[in-house]
């Protein structure tokens, strides 16, 4: 049995040392970049942090490690001098909302999916209470015109309480960790994630959200439309191999190996890590590791968390 390593909490926690040098690999911020039209974007430091330059305020989609608030402010301040007005949060992860509580205020509001409120609002842990001013179920309109935000929400996937995070005026998206790193996504069951679900929610965003060119993943860079519905069709791929190699016996192993003989894969199972995710490995054992949960999941067994494997484990 492969070893089942590391849970979120503890990676988080031992990267809130410093914003600039954070640890596990895991790099600073860097400069704000443009989208498209309004919409900007913050790598580093945990989490991509959406900028959304509205008429008399800013949305924050997301705010990093804990200890980031003055490093995102800087950024921001590069392309606009209005103050922050709203914090939308694509899930509860504290690399997501770590910052919540130093940017937030009496005049900015914070808006979650009703199960990532729960949780951030829940007592106790290392990152304590973060307050949801806002919380939707399937389905929320903010504000109108060029201003106008979406907010989805079509299921289980990373955790239960993923939002996409839709700017129509300028045909983007902001999709969380569901999307993250353009590779299947880390599983976290212990707040609502399922692999078994994901393909569902995925190719339910895919033909129920219009109008969308350029999609912000959780980590990592920005996405046409079509990559992401690469995306979706890999992870449907892989659920759907999960199961057929279940069913006929066969292993974890054979299932990739299965997955492998597609070339039209091959950039979701590569072997080689991506800057800023030295802590979690490669596509392929990203791919190997949830191929593992699906399993888990299929068995009716309790699915673990797991954040990577040892090296020397990693499939070639």
């Amino acid at each position: 049995m492969m070893k089942r390593i590391a849970v979120l909490g503890a990676l988080v926690v031992s990267g809130l040392a410093a914003v600039g040098v954070t640890a596990q690999g895991l790099p600073g911020i860097t400069e704000i970049e443009q989208v498209n039209g309004n919409v900007y974007k913050i790598w580093g430091a945990g989490g991509n942090t959406t900028v959304f330059v509205r008429e008399n305020d800013v949305v924050l989609i997301d705010t990093k490690l804990p200890n980031s608030g003055e490093a995102i402010l800087a950024e921001v301040r590069k392309v606009t001098d209005l103050p922050i007005g709203m914090i939308i949060n694509t899930h509860s992860h504290p690399d997501h909302m770590g910052s919540n509580n130093e940017l937030s205020g009496d005049s900015v509001e914070v808006v979650a999916h009703l199960n990532s409120k729960n949780r951030m609002e829940a007592e106790g842990g290392p990152f304590g209470v973060s307050e949801v001013d806002t919380a939707f179920s399937t389905f929320m309109e903010i504000g109108e015109g060029d201003d106008r935000i979406e907010l989805y929400h079509f299921g289980a996937g990373h955790t239960d309480g993923d939002a996409f995070v839709v700017f129509p005026n300028d045909r983007t998206m902001a999709a969380g960790d569901i999307y993250a790193w353009h590779m299947s996504p880390l599983i976290d069951p212990g707040s609502g994630g399922s692999m078994l679900a994901l393909p569902t929610t995925l190719t339910a965003a895919y033909y129920g959200i219009d109008g969308v060119d350029h999609v912000i993943q959780g980590h990592g860079d920005v996405s046409s439309w079509e990559e992401f519905g690469s995306f979706v069709q890999f992870n449907r791929a892989l659920v759907q191999t999960a199961e057929q190699t279940l069913q006929f016996g066969g292993d974890e192993r054979a299932a990739l190996d299965a997955l492998d003989d597609n070339p039209g894969w091959a950039i979701f199972l590569g072997t080689e890590v991506k800057p800023g995710l030295e802590y979690g490995g490669s596509p392929k054992s990203r791919a190997l590791i949830n191929i593992m949960v699906a399993f888990a999941e299929l068995r009716g067994e309790e699915a673990p968390l797991i954040m990577g494997l040892p090296r020397e484990e990693w499939p070639e």
